[in-house]
């Protein structure tokens, strides 16, 4: 029965209104429902026309020359970049093997 009784209460949302909040209705602190369902979007109808124009074939151009400028700037500070590390690698000294410790290429072959 109570189960009826809350199903058709929710058919109604006068009646879920009404509900007291210890009982599960809606806390004191929701907003009011609005006087009228609100409208669907106009799924079919035109958007309005853009205030913007396209970008013409000259500004596009420019816009790829100065794209390609920009990567050919990083690239060239990508290897110098990889130059550097691979230099300051080279300078660095290699560790002595651990007391003790035989790796594959200390050993001697027969």
């Amino acid at each position: 029965m109570l189960g009826f009784a809350l199903s058709a209460a929710g058919c109604a949302s006068s009646q879920i209104e009404s509900i007291p909040q210890w009982a599960g209705g809606e806390p004191p602190a929701t907003p009011q429902r609005l006087a009228s369902e609100m409208e669907y979007p106009p799924v079919n109808d035109r958007p309005p026309a853009r205030e913007t124009k396209p970008v013409s074939v000259e500004e596009q151009t420019r816009m790829e020359k100065e794209l390609v400028a920009a990567r050919d700037v990083q690239v060239k500070k990508n290897e110098q970049m990889k130059k550097d590390r691979a230099k300051m690698l080279s300078n660095m000294p290699k560790p002595a093997p651990a007391a003790g410790k035989t790796y594959p290429e200390n050993t001697p072959t027969n």
